[in-house]
C-alpha cells in the first residue's frame, strides 16, 4: 500500500471517528434535554397538584361529619348513617380496604324501604375517630368494632352483613367467631382468606407497604388532594358523597389507617383462625363478582347445600367498584331479601 493510500485510510478513519463523536454528543444532548423536559413536566404537575390540594384543604378546613358520630367505646366514635324502618331486618355494609361509607350508599338506597340499613366509616377512616393507641386493627379487632357499633345502634337480632373487597377477611372472621349473630353474608368481589397464599402475601407485603407510605407522603404534601379532582367515580356520587369519597384520597389519617389495617391483617394472617377455618358455609351466602371462579363461589355453593339458600351472580361488564353502583345494588338487595324473607329459629 502506498503512502498516499495509507494517509487516505487514516483520514477516513479519523473522519468517521469524529463524525461518530459528534453524533454521540448530539444524542447525549438530546437525551439530557428530554430528561430536563420530563423532569420539568413532572415537577410542574406535582406543583399544580399541590396547589389544587391546598385549595381542597382550605375548602375542607373545619368541615364537619355529614352524619351521626356513634360512640362505640368510651368517647371513641364511628361515623355512620342508617335508613329504613327501625324495626325492619338489620343490614350492615362494610367497605373494602380503601373505602368509606359512600361505597355502600346505593345498597342502602335499594334496601331502605323494608330494611334497616347502616353504612359506616371504620375506625381511623373517613370521618371516624382513630383506632385506640396500641391496638392492631386486624380483622378480628374490626369484627369486635362492628359488634360495638351494632350494639350502639340498638340492634341485637341476627342480621345480614355485606362486605366488599378486603372486607371478605372480616366477614369470614365474623362468621367464625359469631355465626349465631348472622342471618347471612353477601360477598361483593371479596377476598377469601383460605385462598390467599402465605408466600405470595410475604412477597408483596414490603412493596404494598412502601406504596402506602408513599401515598401517605403525597397526601401530606397535598398531591393526593389535587389528584382527587381528576379521579373518576364508578358509583356516580354527587354532592356530599362525592366530596367524602375524594376526601379519603387526600386525608392523611385515612391513608395511615388503611396502611395500618393492611399491615395488621398481614401480621395476623399466619396464625389467624379465619385463615384455615370457615363457618360461613353454615350461613346463607350470596356472591357478586365480575369474573367466573370467584374465590367465595365454593362457599356460596356449600351454603346452598347446607342451608338451602345461596347463590352466585356474575356481572362481567362491571368493574371491582361498579359492582356497587345503583343498578347492581338492586341485584344485591334482591338477594338480601331472599335471606331476610326466610324465617330463622333463634
Amino acid at each position: 500500500m502506498s503512502g498516499q493510500s495509507i494517509t487516505l485510510c487514516v483520514f477516513y478513519q479519523s473522519s468517521q471517528k469524529a463524525i461518530g463523536e459528534v453524533v454521540l454528543k448530539k444524542l447525549l444532548s438530546l437525551l439530557i434535554l428530554a430528561l430536563k423536559l420530563l423532569f420539568g413536566f413532572v415537577l410542574s404537575v406535582i406543583i399544580i397538584l399541590m396547589f389544587l390540594g391546598g385549595i381542597r384543604y382550605v375548602i375542607q378546613y373545619n368541615a364537619t361529619p355529614p352524619f351521626q358520630m356513634v360512640a362505640v367505646e368510651g368517647e371513641r366514635r364511628l361515623h355512620s348513617t342508617c335508613a329504613g324502618p327501625e324495626d325492619a331486618p338489620f343490614v350492615l355494609y362494610d367497605a373494602g380496604a380503601f373505602g368509606n361509607y359512600t361505597d355502600g350508599w346505593w345498597v342502602m338506597e335499594a334496601l331502605r324501604e323494608d330494611h334497616r340499613v347502616c353504612i359506616y366509616d371504620r375506625a381511623g377512616m373517613g370521618w371516624s375517630d382513630p383506632v385506640p393507641a396500641g391496638v392492631s386493627p386486624d380483622p378480628d379487632w374490626h369484627v369486635e368494632d362492628m359488634r360495638r357499633l351494632r350494639a350502639a345502634l340498638g340492634q341485637d337480632t341476627p342480621y345480614v352483613l355485606i362486605g366488599h373487597s378486603m372486607s371478605g377477611l372480616r366477614l369470614h372472621a365474623y362468621a367464625n367467631s359469631y355465626p349465631e349473630e348472622l342471618r347471612g353474608l353477601v360477598f361483593v368481589d371479596a377476598a377469601r382468606p383460605q385462598d390467599l397464599k402465605f408466600e405470595r402475601i410475604r412477597s408483596i407485603r414490603p412493596w404494598l407497604e412502601r406504596a402506602m407510605t408513599l401515598s401517605t407522603f403525597f397526601a401530606r404534601i397535598g398531591v393526593n388532594g389535587g389528584a382527587a379532582y381528576f379521579i373518576s367515580d364508578d358509583l356516580d356520587h354527587t354532592g356530599q358523597r362525592s366530596k367524602d369519597k375524594r376526601r379519603t384520597l387526600s386525608s392523611v389519617q385515612h391513608q395511615k389507617a388503611t396502611k395500618a389495617e393492611i399491615t395488621a391483617a398481614f401480621e395476623a394472617f399466619p396464625n389467624a383462625s379465619w385463615r384455615v377455618e370457615t363457618n360461613a358455609e353454615q350461613i346463607p351466602v350470596f356472591v357478586f363478582t365480575n369474573v367466573n371462579g370467584d374465590s367465595n363461589a365454593p362457599v356460596a355453593r356449600a351454603a346452598l347445600q347446607n342451608t338451602g339458600l345461596g347463590g352466585i351472580t356474575v356481572l362481567p361488564e362491571a368493574t371491582h367498584v361498579s359492582l356497587l353502583n345503583e343498578d347492581n345494588a338492586k341485584l344485591i338487595a334482591r338477594d338480601v331479601r331472599k335471606i331476610t324473607d326466610q324465617k330463622r329459629d333463634d
